[in-house]
């Protein structure tokens, strides 16, 4: 069984590179030529950048949107009692302390041990 910790980052890691991916496809899709055929007077229209047409970067951009999105919602459910306990302990915060010293009772796991 893979250990917590290591799915967390390879989760991270189907982030980034969806991020990457989403962040080059939509700098690269907002400075290439627009505007279709034209009648031909559109002489950006077959225009290609790294052997990529614009559809295709369209495609890139969409999908890999899709799988950020994706692995966002991952990322949030394998981290989802961590989130509930923050918000309890934000939400708590004029109510007083719940234990002595201002703590609260939210389980953080620290270990020595290598990964």
């Amino acid at each position: 069984m893979v250990s917590k910790a290591k799915l967390n980052f390879v989760v991270d890691a189907i982030i980034l590179i969806a991020f990457l991916a989403a962040a080059v496809s939509g700098v690269v899709l907002m400075t290439m030529p627009h505007g279709g055929y034209q009648g031909g007077r559109n002489p950006g229209f077959d225009a290609t950048v790294l052997t990529l047409a614009r559809g295709e970067w369209n495609d890139l951009h969409v999908w890999s949107s899709m799988g950020m999105m994706a692995g966002i919602v991952v990322h949030l459910a394998l981290h989802w009692n961590w989130i509930l306990c923050m918000v309890k302990r934000f939400l708590s915060i004029g109510r007083g302390p719940a234990l002595a010293g201002g703590a609260q009772p939210c389980p953080v796991v620290v270990t020595d041990r290598e990964i």
